[in-house]
């Protein structure tokens, strides 16, 4: 454990001098989420299974390799050309969600009269997990949220007082969806892909980025409350919050057996399963996104970003994947720091799929959502590329 702390601790130093203090560079949360978490393991993890030398092997290998090729990435020149989203779009991404937000209300108020619990609020999350009978998981994460998202984030770049309706009316509208779905990921999405905005204009400092982590921390311990049947107000709540959510992950990891996937690259590659299957064009199913739970001391089914790497291929698995996704986030993140808006947007929610790799991988098991997300951001800047909309256009020869 102390050694896997030194390496962590050193490449924070190392993350922070390479990115000029930049906080929100990808090497600088993966080293300090895992100092975090290796930290906190120690002083609070006792009651936790112990973790294993298998998690401290590869666990060094994804944190120094993933820094090391995503450090390599963004030091290199970009070309800082930016284009400018069209605002026709805009209005269409917009007017849009204004339309669908009377979809969300029908939905929350079709799943509470299914209710089987004494409390509402826990069939709401019960629905958005796939367990609540007679309700499809799709039909608890529509389409029309993702659009609501995408457009507040390109909105938010552009924050003035032409815009601050929008930007307050879509902010409240995916708050409500979190609050919906009782999930505290929702909010955390929302929150870093806000901040880091924020951040970029200047607007936030690192005495703002603190005061919004405490905000946010406040919100997850009420909803904790809400979506429990008994409201604990025990003074360790918040340290077992901190067991289950933040550390529990990496005492199941030690469950894991390396390279034990059925087929090859199932967890990594589920997509591909996934359309051959829907397609008719394979046998096998595509695994299940919902990982089977462990007692490591507490319950849990998450087992790190780690897991399907480790899960297919073993330690070469982690070591390959960690250079690959290191190479592709820091080549975002670098022409998202030149400027570039359409990077910077999907670079808004990428960073909480950073952010949450103590607890699960999120880059290829929602490699759907991540498509849907970067199509959508797309339209409007290739919108503007090609100028679909000038009306100029249609004379042109």
């Amino acid at each position: 454990m102390v050694i896997t702390l030194i390496i962590c601790s050193l490449l924070v130093v190392l993350s922070l001098i390479v990115s000029k203090n930049r906080l929100f560079s990808p090497a600088v949360i993966t080293s300090g989420i895992w100092t975090l978490i290796i930290s906190l393991y120690g002083n609070i993890g006792v009651k936790l299974n112990p973790l294993t030398d298998n998690f401290f092997i590869a666990i060094n290998t994804w944190v120094i390799l993933f820094c090391l090729s995503s450090l390599l990435m963004q030091s290199l020149h970009v070309n800082k050309k930016s284009i400018v989203p069209s605002q026709l779009t805009r209005n269409i991404l917009f007017f849009f969600s204004l339309a669908t937000f009377p979809l969300l209300l029908w939905k929350a108020y079709e799943i509470t009269k299914l209710g089987v619990s004494s409390n509402w609020m826990t069939d709401l999350r019960n629905a958005a997990v796939g367990n609540m009978k007679n309700v499809d998981i799709n039909d608890a994460n529509p389409f029309y949220v993702i659009v609501w998202f995408v457009a507040y984030l390109i909105e938010l770049n552009y924050f003035s007082k032409e815009n601050r309706f929008r930007v307050f009316a879509l902010f409240l509208m995916y708050s409500s969806y979190a609050f919906v779905t009782m999930a505290k990921v929702h909010f955390l999405i929302l929150f870093i892909g806000t901040i880091y905005i924020l951040y970029t204009k200047n607007i936030f400092k690192f005495r703002q980025i603190i005061i919004s982590f405490i905000v946010l921390c406040g919100i997850f311990i009420i909803i904790q409350n809400l979506r429990t049947e008994s409201k604990n107000t025990d003074h360790k709540l918040i340290e077992n919050m901190t067991n289950l959510y933040l550390l529990s992950p990496s005492a199941a990891f030690g469950k894991v057996i390396p390279a034990s996937a059925e087929n090859f690259g199932e967890n990594v590659f589920r997509i591909s399963y996934a359309i051959k299957y829907k397609l008719g064009l394979s046998s096998i199913k595509p695994v299940d996104t919902f990982l089977p739970f462990v007692n490591v001391g507490v319950g849990t089914n998450t087992y790190t970003v780690l897991y399907p790497f480790y899960k297919d291929f073993g330690v070469w698995g982690v070591g390959i994947f960690a250079v690959f996704l290191g190479l592709l986030i820091g080549y975002v993140y670098n022409k998202a720091e030149s400027g570039n808006v359409l990077f910077l947007v999907i670079y808004s929610f990428i960073i909480s799929q950073i952010f949450m790799q103590y607890g699960a991988e999120m880059f290829f098991t929602n490699l759907s959502l991540n498509i849907k997300r970067i199509i959508i951001i797309l339209i409007p800047f290739f919108a503007t590329k090609y100028e679909l909309f000038v009306r100029n256009n249609l004379f042109k020869k």
